[in-house]
């Protein structure tokens, strides 16, 4: 059975996960963008809350936050780690960025917002 959580760690049902998943402010944690200005290889360092229990050992607490590292070499990209708490998630997002800065040369590391969630609305009729 599929278990669903908010970013508190509580249990929810699969249309609020569905509801939730759709929101993108709601799922990213932390993103930074570190691109060496020697070579200008880039890493992206990406941190959101999946929701979804990537504990596939079924012992402990539930996995639903996730930190990859998108670009860089190789054996970087795609490297993943996983978190139980949103607290967790922002430290370990922070040590990533901070192991992949280690090892760049003259990095130039960039912060990026959480994206601007835009509501669509009707504009009132005639």
């Amino acid at each position: 059975m599929i278990k669903w959580y908010d970013r508190r760690g509580r249990l929810v049902d699969t249309l609020t996960a569905t509801r939730l998943l759709d929101d993108q402010g709601y799922k990213r944690v932390a993103r930074t963008k570190i691109t060496s200005t020697v070579d200008l290889t880039s890493y992206d360092v990406s941190t959101v809350w999946v929701g979804l229990d990537y504990n596939w050992l079924g012992h402990g607490v539930p996995l639903i936050f996730e930190t990859m590292v998108f670009g860089g070499t190789p054996d970087q990209d795609t490297s993943c780690w996983r978190y139980a708490t949103e607290d967790d998630a922002r430290a370990g997002h922070a040590e990533v960025v901070a192991m992949i800065a280690a090892t760049v040369t003259d990095e130039v590391v960039i912060e990026l917002p959480s994206p601007v969630c835009l509501v669509k609305s009707t504009p009132p009729g005639p």
